[in-house]
């Protein structure tokens, strides 16, 4: 077995966090540095409202000046970890790989909360629109295509549109002809990334933590996600921090002489919320940014 470091460790964890945060990298990411102070600071990030041109009445007349209204949006951070006692016996007599037999769950556990963050804006969304309780390639085209048109009527940008969706509308969408799969594109580090492929405009990707029967169709500014790396604590006896692609993860691992055993803990803060254009938001419309998408009932 190799000998454990916190850096060993980290370095084993990131790149497998990094491949589990799918959503995260379909959306705004809040700048780390923004979040300062305790366990679970708010946020506020001012999303621009949009501005409509006036029409000079006559020539020479008096214009109108029109303030820049702003919506707020808060992100919350909670302390998301997993945390291990490797007693004398683990590391004596039963491990024989530490790296996938205890990072590897641990990376996992943190991995899935902090993607969770994301998945339960999303899930938390009233449903828009829905498909048919039997899936047909028509309807199923015809609820993505309405979505489409949800989104362009609102101005949302053509660009950056993605299509989250759950294993079960996966399985709908990939009976599609029109679906531009990117297993047959050869775009191996899509494949990674759990993106599906592309229709109707939309990135499609797969994702376990939403709901059962639902979707999002959305712009990338339709959510903002944050992940901090914890601060090193000044007590722990070994640390290490990584950071790749917007990810942060911080291994503390450490001896416990108490239990006779080696602490080791992974961890990090996160964070995210839906994007709305109203104060105090009641409905759908409130987030043009967003399509939530549904089964109806058989």
């Amino acid at each position: 077995m190799a000998v454990l470091t916190a850096q060993g460790i980290a370095r084993v964890a990131i790149p497998l966090i990094t491949r589990s945060l799918v959503l995260g990298r379909t959306v705004t990411m809040v700048p780390a540095a923004g979040f300062t102070g305790p366990n679970g600071e708010t946020i506020t990030v001012r999303v621009r409202k949009p501005r409509s041109a006036r029409t000079q009445a006559t020539a020479g007349s008096s214009i109108t000046y029109d303030d820049q209204n702003e919506v707020a949006v808060e992100v919350t951070l909670a302390h998301l970890y997993d945390a291990y006692h490797v007693t004398d016996e683990d590391l004596s007599l039963n491990l024989e790989d530490f790296a996938s037999q205890i990072s590897a769950p641990q990376a996992a556990a943190v991995a899935t909360g902090a993607e969770d963050a994301l998945a339960t804006a999303m899930n938390d969304l009233a449903v828009d629109a829905e498909f048919a309780a039997s899936a047909t390639a028509d309807d199923t085209k015809a609820t993505i295509l309405g979505a489409r048109e949800t989104l362009g009527e609102a101005d949302v940008p053509a660009g950056d549109r993605f299509l989250a969706v759950s294993p079960s509308i996966a399985t709908r969408l990939l009976s599609l002809d029109e679906l531009i799969r990117v297993d047959a594109s050869g775009a191996d580090s899509a494949l990674r990334d759990a993106i599906i492929g592309r229709y109707l405009g939309f990135t499609v990707v797969e994702s376990n933590g939403l709901d059962t029967d639902t979707a999002v169709a959305y712009h990338r500014s339709g959510f903002v996600w944050a992940n901090k790396l914890p601060s090193t604590p000044r007590g722990a006896n070994e640390t290490a921090t990584v950071s790749r692609d917007g990810v942060n993860i911080r291994q503390i691992f450490q001896y416990d002489p108490d239990v006779l055993s080696d602490a080791s803990v992974l961890s990090t803060f996160a964070g995210a919320a839906a994007v709305h254009d109203e104060d105090s938001p009641a409905s759908g419309s409130d987030y043009p940014r967003i399509v939530k998408l549904g089964v109806a009932s058989s």
